[in-house]
């Protein structure tokens, strides 16, 4: 077989790189074993890389044909030329196999066990940023959240805690514990400062939470709570627009009234006279009279109100659609209590359930009126709980002898019940 001191020198320059990689690869396996602190092959590994150096410097005195002054060197130099190449090939796969031997149970180790660096590892993972640090301002301990938040707001790197938290706070509304940031890829973090330990040495840890989902929901709540409070605006100014308009038409009314009442009492005061009328014509005369100036002295008006004309009129102007199967009854209460209804099952769709069309189905059975109401807005997360109109809204049905039902489940539906006779009810 070939001995190496014959072989091409490109051969034997590729050997000697090999044998530098295993060299190498030693060495890395020396520093994990300390690392670990266990020692188990640290020895072995010694020797191999003494071995290996030996081997990598003879390749490099026989490549440069030089000689040293030390004949025990040269016959181990010339002992190693004429080694066979199978015999030096199978040496260097042997410490290779080693060499992955001990690699793997290094890694099996640090799987099984915790080492400083699987912490490192697993505080980086964190989907918190932490930074723990000295009153002055030294970094203890950070992750690479923390680190890429320093670096997106500031453009510096994490080396000074107590810069960072200047700047943080500088530039917020803060309170003494926390500030909100906004980067510029559009995420929202939440910082906070505190105290870690009271011992010495006195740490501080700042700790960062993502909260870009909560922070955008914060702010489409507030838009819709605006848009909610625009809309109860107009809703209160067509209210208003609605009893100025409907006062100015009964006052009207009880004008065209009057003036025909005071009109035939002239004629009676007329023919009275003419003819000579009892003292009864004149008493009845006197209390007409008496009718007519409590009317003027008092602005007394009757009232009437097409309510359910002006809920439609509102709903049309909101860009709501109110859809109504069935005929609407003409009787009172019975009429009042469902336009009510509509109103505040119309306020319900447009502040709770987001919807923009709300449908009224009007039946009716041998003794009953009956009156469901339904939206295509979202279906209720909860109970509903009737509060404000929808606790006004029962006291109306129960006063007239109706009942009502609220069911949330699988959609939203209010379901009023109403007896169809008249009922003596002041609205």
């Amino acid at each position: 077989m070939i001995p190496f001191i014959e072989l091409p020198a490109f051969i034997q320059g590729l050997i000697g790189l090999c044998i530098v990689l295993l060299l190498f690869a030693t060495v890395i396996n020396i520093i994990l074993e300390i690392n670990h602190r266990h020692f188990r092959y640290v020895y072995g590994l010694a020797i191999i890389a003494a071995v290996l150096y030996g081997m990598f410097q003879c390749i490099c005195d026989i490549c440069s044909y030089m000689k040293t002054n030390y004949s025990f060197l040269n016959h181990i130099e010339d002992c190693f030329g004429q080694m066979p190449i199978g015999l030096l090939v199978f040496l260097m796969l042997v410490i290779t196999v080693v060499e992955i031997f001990i690699f793997n149970q290094n890694r099996k180790w640090e799987r099984e066990n915790i080492t400083p660096s699987s912490i490192k590892e697993a505080i980086d993972n964190l989907p918190v940023g932490i930074c723990c640090y000295e009153p002055n301002g030294q970094v203890m301990m950070k992750n690479n959240m923390m680190e890429n938040i320093c670096l997106k707001y500031t453009g510096e790197a994490l080396l000074n805690a107590i810069s960072f938290r200047n700047a943080l706070y500088s530039n917020h509304n803060h309170t003494e514990k926390e500030v909100v940031i906004i980067l510029n890829d559009d995420k929202v973090f939440s910082i906070s400062d505190n105290k870690f330990s009271d011992e010495e040495p006195m740490l501080r840890v700042m700790m960062a939470t993502d909260i870009t989902e909560q922070y955008k929901n914060t702010q489409k709540l507030k838009t819709q709570q605006e848009l909610v409070v625009k809309l109860n605006k107009e809703l209160s100014d067509y209210g208003k627009q609605i009893v100025s308009s409907i006062t100015a038409r009964e006052v009207l009314n009880a004008k065209v009234k009057l003036h025909d009442e005071l009109g035939a009492n002239l004629l009676a005061i007329k023919r009275y006279i003419l003819s000579g009328g009892t003292t009864k014509e004149r008493i009845a005369i006197e209390n007409i009279l008496y009718k007519n100036l409590q009317y003027l002295k008092n602005e007394t008006v009757v009232k009437e109100k097409d309510e359910y004309v002006v809920i439609l009129d509102t709903a049309a102007k909101l860009d709501m659609k109110i859809k109504v199967i069935g005929e609407l009854t003409e009787t009172q209460p019975q009429r009042h209590v469902i336009v009510t209804g509509i109103h505040e099952c119309l306020t319900n769709t447009i502040r709770h359930a987001g919807g923009n069309e709300l449908t009224v189905m009007l039946e009716e059975d041998a003794n009953m009126l009956i009156a469901k109401f339904t939206n295509n807005g979202k279906v209720p997360e909860n109970e509903i709980k009737e509060r404000g109109g929808l606790a006004l809204l029962r006291a109306l049905v129960e006063e007239c002898g109706g009942t009502m039902q609220i069911q949330s489940k699988p959609k939203f539906e209010l379901i009023l019940k109403l007896p169809k006779e008249e009922t003596k009810y002041v609205m």
